[in-house]
């Protein structure tokens, strides 16, 4: 089986990086998003640092790191002192109160619900993982041993992983089968099917989905209303991930937390339980950051600081020598803990903050910050509005068109290409395809400027701001995604004319760039980038080179003959591809189409014998 999956895995990468397939899944899709989000309602008080004894200047000054360090990329931050609010933040086209995509920090509340069900006498720590799914085999025989501790620490060691759950339907009979890495409680394995397998244990106890049970326990006493779980094929939660909560909430978490189990002075966790949770279980390795492992969230190494993690950068960060907890979402190119985001939190409020002298003019300078935060980031810069008398009378109140844009207007066809505007991130992870960007229209209707890109026959249409972002939700494949669009027009170091267009998908820790400029003759030269990009996928690759041998020799000899980096080369094509499209009013439209079919097709016949080689070692090596 667990070749199986590897090498699927690896057969999704090809389609991906070198056939150019318009459907590289390996498994049936299954939409999973199914909703968007709705802002929750404001909960916490907001107060100014100084009433609860931190300075201004150090939470402005911290922000202003954040801004500066080209490796944060910040969508939302709150600072949460002694139960108030005492700064929050967000990126233009973002909100603290709209559900955020959290990945990994979903475990946490899996490991909650296992905590409730723990005290409630349902379950042991000690329970046997083949006693609660006594229905599936295992070929193993140390899965006899593993038990709900070794699930919650990250110890089972299954290799039946991440990669898993796009290259597999049957997730639980795969984790079953899976021949383990080491005896279960010897080792640290971080692994998402471990939360995924409790996730079904809390089901299978209750009878109950496990968005109804967090739900019924640990959301309605904290008053959270705008909760979202995706659910996997098998029908159940995904556990590890997949949980969507908007910061603030996500903060509620941490605050809970932080109080032993207590929130406004009502119990939601057993106290004996949020000791367990944060206290180390498991020793995690050096380089995954300055944390250990406690029961489905991170506990430092050397403080009493502890931490709900998820990939990219999404943080809870609890420190209860300062009774802080901060809440961030962010898109970095990161998969643990280890960032430069956690590093500056800690480094501006990890400390002794009670000691230096107040400067109250700074609170002014603090809130004008965050009003404008990473404004001096911008991708897009927004065309400033005209406040003329015909504006101030209100004659007038739409911002007129930019004619600077009408040199874009116009349809534009490109050659087969497995690219989308919904970023390749999201769609590797949602195993969401939309068959490759066919055509691409830009229009102007009254004051207000449309794009639409047409993916596998599927029109998808979108308003794009010039003032500031405008709203669309878009159905991708019976997925639904929230987009903000704004566009620039501008010119390159050259002085030529470029247009640049920016799509945030608020609810993602994932955005999607495009800058549109032109060749002769009615070329469009259409290039898109995201964040994040194939920084992400680097450690991904060279875990292949390692865990294969083969593959590793395969890939030098190869890199002999078609250039060093060649892998790495086309992961950066895969997340920032340049497409050319030819304007369908162009008298040299044919003659441009079918050039770029041309070099499709050419680069197809290179791509298949690197293709048909990197299967045939794979083949070898699971043999």
């Amino acid at each position: 089986m667990a070749s199986k999956w590897k090498r699927r895995a690896l057969e999704l990468i090809v389609g991906l990086a070198f056939t150019n397939k318009r459907y590289p899944a390996a498994i049936p899709y299954t939409p999973s998003k199914t909703e968007i989000s709705s802002n929750e309602i404001k909960h916490f008080r907001r107060t100014s640092p100084e009433r609860r004894g931190v300075s201004s200047k150090r939470i402005y000054e911290m922000l202003c790191a954040l801004e500066q360090n080209p490796r944060a990329n910040i969508h939302n931050i709150i600072i949460i002192k002694d139960g108030e609010v005492i700064s929050e933040a967000s990126h233009p086209g973002y909100n603290v109160n709209m559900r955020h995509l959290s990945h990994s920090m979903s475990k946490t509340l899996t490991g909650m619900a296992i905590g409730i069900l723990v005290s409630e006498g349902r379950l042991s720590l000690d329970s046997h993982l083949v006693d609660l799914l006594p229905e599936f085999k295992f070929a193993d025989k140390r899965f006899e041993s593993i038990t709900v501790h070794h699930l919650l620490c990250m110890s089972t060691g299954v290799p039946f992983s991440e990669a898993g759950s796009v290259t597999e339907t049957e997730w639980t009979r795969a984790f079953f089968e899976s021949k383990l890495s080491f005896a279960p409680g010897t080792n640290f394995a971080y692994n998402s099917m471990n939360s995924y397998i409790l996730a079904r244990i809390v089901v299978r106890i209750t009878g109950m989905s496990l968005t109804s049970f967090l739900n019924d326990h640990i959301m309605k006493p904290l008053g959270i209303t705008n909760f979202f779980c995706e659910v996997g094929p098998e029908g159940v939660e995904k556990g590890g991930w997949g949980v969507h909560l908007s910061i603030e909430s996500w903060a509620k978490l941490g605050v809970m937390m932080l109080g032993g189990g207590v929130f406004e002075g009502k119990r939601v966790l057993p106290q004996n339980w949020v000791a367990k949770s944060t206290c180390t279980q498991m020793h995690a390795p050096e380089t995954a950051g300055d944390f250990n492992y406690g029961y489905q969230l991170w506990v430092h190494r050397e403080t009493d600081d502890f931490l709900f993690n998820g990939m990219l950068g999404q943080n809870v960060w609890v420190c209860p020598r300062n009774n802080i907890v901060v809440a961030a979402n962010c898109e970095n190119n990161e998969l643990f803990q280890k960032s430069a985001v956690l590093e500056t939190i800690e480094r501006y409020l990890g400390g002794n903050i009670s000691t230096e002298i107040y400067d109250t003019g700074y609170l002014s300078r603090l809130r004008d910050k965050e009003k404008n935060f990473f404004a001096s980031r911008h991708y897009v810069t927004p065309k400033k509005k005209k406040h003329g008398i015909t504006y101030r009378l209100g004659l007038r109140s739409k911002t007129p068109f930019d004619k600077s844009f009408d040199r874009l207007l116009g349809t534009y066809t490109f050659a087969q290409n497995n690219h989308g505007i919904l970023p390749l991130f999201i769609r590797a992870m949602q195993n969401n395809y939309t068959g490759g960007i066919e055509a691409i229209k830009l229009e102007r209707v009254g004051e207000s400027l449309y794009f639409t890109s047409r993916e596998g026959g599927i029109n998808y249409r979108l308003e794009v701001g010039i003032y500031d972002f405008k709203t669309t939700v878009l159905n991708f494949n019976g997925e639904k995604y929230i987009v903000n669009a704004l566009a620039e027009a501008a010119e390159d170091e050259d002085k030529r004319r470029i247009f640049k267009l920016e799509l945030l998908f608020p609810e993602m820790p994932n955005s999607r760039k495009i800058k549109f400029s032109f060749g002769e003759d009615g070329r469009l030269v259409m290039r898109m980038t995201e964040i994040p990009n194939e920084k992400i996928a680097e450690p991904l690759v060279e875990g292949l080179y390692t865990t294969n041998p083969k593959l590793a020799f395969a890939i030098k000899i190869l890199e002999r003959r078609v250039g060093d980096r060649f892998i790495m080369r086309k992961l950066e094509n895969l997340f920032s591809p340049t497409l050319i499209g030819a304007n369908t009013e162009s008298n040299k439209y044919q003659d441009i189409l079918e050039g770029e079919k041309a070099k499709v097709n050419e680069a197809k016949l290179a791509s298949g014998a690197i293709s048909a080689l990197l299967m045939e070692v794979a083949d070898e090596q699971s043999e």
